[in-house]
């Protein structure tokens, strides 16, 4: 039961960034939010791994759990995201978001047939709701305008990222195994420090490794709290329950989304959304239960 909750919690964290991400990415690109985004969480998880864990917490930290998160890190900071954005440009953000968010279906699949995780009937059933929800909160009002090439690209980079993040949630759970989250988290913001630096580099000036201070300064807490808090469940749900259900329950941004901006008074509710939120919350009861 925690680590389902510790998934819920990951969503709910990401729920609270995606309303200054979006408006950053305008200007600055995804490497640059990511590598503030790790390098914050990292200031965190470094001190309180040795703090929590010492040496002997490190000690136990082999080349496959390195090779893991590195598989981690290139499936979301980077290949996931760029994957993400390109679909963006030609979708637009719902469009997008919604292909990418099936990726529960690749996570939950994969954990039934490699690690032989039963699928359980009402477990299947709360996957089903929380993800259909998910997709009515997603597409509400949202009217296709990509035409041919155009939207087949869309479609093609939004599955790509949809298995980049299936794919990282299955390495996360095998990576992240035997160690603390405080330590699986510190070697992952050390593997993405280290891609986004790289990427600076290739990219020369067009792209730094982090946000200027004056435009990371005004969300410092936001980023702290959904980077290092985010991340710290994302790993400890994923190592504590499921594919199945850590993958659907931490995919459930969009509908948390929904009231927080509602609450904020940025965003006016519909039929649908109401719908949507109220098929995912009950698919998630579901899934706690089951």
């Amino acid at each position: 039961m925690i680590g389902a909750l510790a998934a819920l919690g990951s969503s709910l964290t990401w729920a609270v960034g995606t309303t200054v991400y979006p408006t950053l990415s305008v200007k600055y690109s995804p490497f640059e939010v990511n590598g503030s985004r790790a390098l914050i969480a990292l200031l965190f998880f470094l001190p309180l791994s040795l703090l929590f864990d010492g040496s002997s917490g490190w000690s136990g930290v082999t080349g496959s759990h390195l090779s893991w998160m590195l598989l981690s890190m290139v499936c979301s900071y980077f290949l996931g995201d760029a994957c993400f954005l390109w679909s963006v440009k030609s979708l637009g953000v719902p469009g997008a978001l919604a292909i990418a968010s099936i990726y529960p279906v690749w996570t939950a699949t994969a954990g039934w047939i490699f690690k032989g995780e039963p699928l359980v009937m009402g477990q299947s059933f709360g996957i089903v709701l929380a993800l259909f929800g998910t997709l009515l909160v997603i597409l509400s009002g949202y009217r296709i305008q990509a035409e041919g090439a155009r939207y087949g690209r869309g479609v093609a980079f939004g599955l790509l990222t949809s298995g980049f993040w299936a794919l990282n949630s299955w390495a996360v759970a095998a990576g992240g195994a035997g160690l603390s989250p405080w330590v699986g988290n510190s070697i992952r913001m050390g593997i993405a420090l280290l891609l986004c630096g790289v990427t600076a580099s290739a990219l020369r000036r067009k792209v730094r490794l982090g946000l200027p201070w004056g435009a990371l300064r005004p969300y410092v807490g936001i980023f702290a709290f959904e980077a290092f808090g985010g991340s710290f469940f994302f790993l400890y749900g994923l190592t504590h329950t499921s594919l199945a259900v850590a993958s659907s329950l931490s995919s459930l941004a969009p509908v948390i989304a929904v009231p927080l901006a509602w609450f904020r008074k940025s965003e006016r509710l519909t039929a649908t959304k109401v719908t949507g939120v109220l098929l995912a919350v009950t698919g998630v009861v579901i899934l706690l239960t089951a």
